[in-house]
This record gives C-alpha cells, structure tokens and sequence, in this order.
C-alpha cells in the first residue's frame, strides 16, 4: 500500500511558522536544569553505593549507564506525576552463572538495608525502583552479560516470566542515534560509573528527537484516563524507524503518524496486530502488553488514527496554529505564547524588532528591516 504523501513546502512562512513554534514546545518540555542536576546527584550517589567494597555487587565489575529517554534526548516532563530516570547495573559475569530472581532479590534487600533508602525502595517486574518524595524515582535494571546475542547485548530478570528476558538498551541508543544521525553522548567504554548526556536545548536537537518528544505529550494527554496508554518505547521505535530524514518537524511527525496507520491497516488485513520489535534484539517484542489487551490495542490503533487525521488537517490548512496545538499538546503552548508574547515587546522596546523578507517577525539580523517601536498615544497629554 502506497503511502499518501503530502508536498513539502520548502520555505514556506507558514510551515517556518509550524515548526518554529514547535521548536519552542519542545524547549518548553524540556527537564528544567535544575531537576536535571538532582537526577545527576542522585545517580552518582547510588552508583557509589553499587561500587562501594561492602556492595555484593563490587566484584562482579559493574557499569552503569543510563536507558531510555534520558539518553535519547527524548524526555518529557510530566503532566501530573512522577519523573523518572532509568539506568543499568550491568555486571560483568554471563547471566547463565546467575539466577535471575536470586540477582533482583539481591538489589532489592541491598536498598531495603539502608536507612537513607529502606522506606523508598519497590521491587517491580524486571527493576528495583527508588521512590523520592519530590515526585522523582529511579528505575535500577540489574543485568548480566549476554554476549552469545550480541557484544551489547544483556538478559534480565522477569518475575512474570520467572526468568531471564533479553535486551540491547546499548544497541537501542547506537540504533537510535544512526536513524536521527544525532551526535550524541559518546560514552566511555572502560568499567565506570558513565554520566548522564548533558541536558540540550531544543533548537540543537535533531528532528526526530522533537518529534519524539511530541508524540510523548500527545500520548499523555489523549490517553490521560486510559489504564494502557502506549509505552514510550513503543512511539519512539515506530517514530525512528519511519523517519526519513525530513528537516521540518512538522512534515516529519505528518510522515510518522501516516507511517503507522499504514502499519496498523497492514497488519489489520494479515488478521494480526502490529508488532515494534526491538530492532537491534528482534526476540524482544516492545508491543507484548497488547497481547490478551484487546481494548489496549485498539485505543492505541484509534488514537494513532485520530492523531494522524487531526495533524494533516492542521498541516495542509494553514491556520493559526495556536488553538490546534493546545488541543493536542495542551497548557504547554499557552506558555509558550505568553513567553513568545513577553520577548516580542522586550524586542519592541529596545527596538530590536524586524521584520524578515517572508513577513517573519523576528529579532534585527542583517536580513531583516527594523521596526518602530510600538508608541501607546493613548497615554499621551492632550495637546
């Protein structure tokens, strides 16, 4: 099936527009630097636990390294809940050598035995997570080596399957950063604690890491009272793996979401459901939650829908974008415009505002024409 495609508009005011304000959505999104630099504490801080001599840990030769969002680029701050970082205690030994219950257990009675952390630690499905009172915790995903599957490749505990299950979050990120060709954090390969990427301005992202983090918002306002929202994984794979390469956003996230509708209508005339593997771990399936959820799927496969419909009548109109934004990304874009609103009258006084060719507002280049400060004559003495 042929995708529907629509004409890229290059330099089209318009679309500048789009994606400028876009741009700006996402700055908006972005962690504060300060919530960045308490992650940052706080994972140094467990990481010296976890290589600290009286750690069972210590001898098996640990790395630790940050997963997901945080080292893709793709965080997103919360609507209404805790944010969160996810990170890695890989050991060094074959996972063959361990039990995997035994091995989580032992993460888990390691916080429980402390006092700082006794009365924040949980024990989930594959991960031991730390709950801060601040609306903040971290996920610890214990690991062991699997190189028969590959030279990043781990298994980790499942208590569902009460087992090892395998993945690649070290693949993942390569596989990540090779589809939206962002130079990202290079991350030393020498047994260490390895830091977290610097936080990034959204202007110095690539366009699939913007879109990525839209698609995230979208996703937690459409299915804010859904039990089975879709998995952050699950976006981000289906989104680097439809890209291909556009350089405005908004023509991008057009392509994505029409991108999956025609997977989920493939998959739907193979009498199936639409499966995102894990393209660097294929035995792993990103979707598996959908298997015996029927209803989970299908508001996936309906808002997906919905999504893609909604985003090409906003692209191909031209409107005003601001109203159509706020009703998918939410209160962010009004931020967004009274910010917009303040920077354009600081310009205004100190007379720093033009106006580009295209009809752009924008602050003095040597492209652009200055504008005339916006005097108020209404406050003048009658003469």
């Amino acid at each position: 099936m042929a995708l529907a495609t629509v004409p890229t508009f290059v330099r089209n005011p318009v679309r500048v527009g789009f994606d400028d304000l876009l741009f700006e959505i996402c700055e908006e999104l972005q962690l504060p630097d300060s919530k960045h630099e308490l992650a940052e504490l706080r994972y140094k801080t467990i990481g010296q636990m976890l290589f600290a001599p009286y750690s069972p840990f210590d001898h098996f030769d640990p790395d630790i390294y940050p997963q997901g969002s945080m080292r893709l680029g793709t965080t997103v701050r919360p609507l209404d809940g805790p944010f969160d970082l996810d990170f890695v205690c890989q050991l060094s030994v074959p996972y063959w050598q361990q039990n995997p219950m035994t091995l989580l257990d032992q993460l888990y009675w390691f916080f429980k035995a402390s006092d700082r952390y006794r009365n924040m630690v949980e024990k989930k499905n594959r991960c031991v997570r730390l709950v801060y009172a601040d609306d903040f915790y971290m996920d610890i995903l214990p690991a062991c080596r699997d190189t028969a599957s590959g030279s990043t490749c781990i298994q980790v505990p499942d208590r569902q399957m009460s087992g090892w299950s395998g993945s690649n979050p070290l693949g993942y990120a390569g596989w990540f950063q090779q589809r939206s060709q962002l130079r990202m954090y290079k991350f030393a390969a020498d047994r260490a604690m390895q830091p977290l990427p610097l936080p990034v301005e959204a202007k110095e992202k690539e366009v699939l890491q913007l879109v990525v983090q839209l698609m995230k918002r979208w996703r937690d306002l459409f299915y804010a009272d859904n039990n089975y929202p879709p998995i952050s994984i699950v976006l981000t794979t289906l989104a680097a793996d439809i890209y291909r390469g556009e350089t405005s956003t908004s023509e991008a996230l057009l392509n994505i979401l029409q991108g999956i509708v025609q997977r989920l209508n493939e998959s739907e005339a193979q009498g199936r459901r639409l499966q995102v593997l894990n393209p660097v771990h294929p035995d792993e399936d990103f979707s598996e939650r959908w298997d015996n959820r029927d209803a989970a799927y299908s508001h996936f496969d309906m808002g997906i829908r919905h999504f893609a419909k909604r985003w090409r009548e906003i692209y191909s109109s031209g409107e005003d974008p601001r109203n159509a934004f706020s009703e998918i990304f939410g209160e962010v874009v009004g931020r967004v415009v009274e910010k917009r609103a303040s920077r354009t009258q600081r310009l205004r006084e100190n007379s720093l505002l033009g106006v580009k060719s295209s009809g752009v507002i924008s602050s003095i280049s040597a492209s652009v024409s200055r504008m005339r400060p916006n005097t108020n004559h209404g406050d003048a003495k009658a003469k």
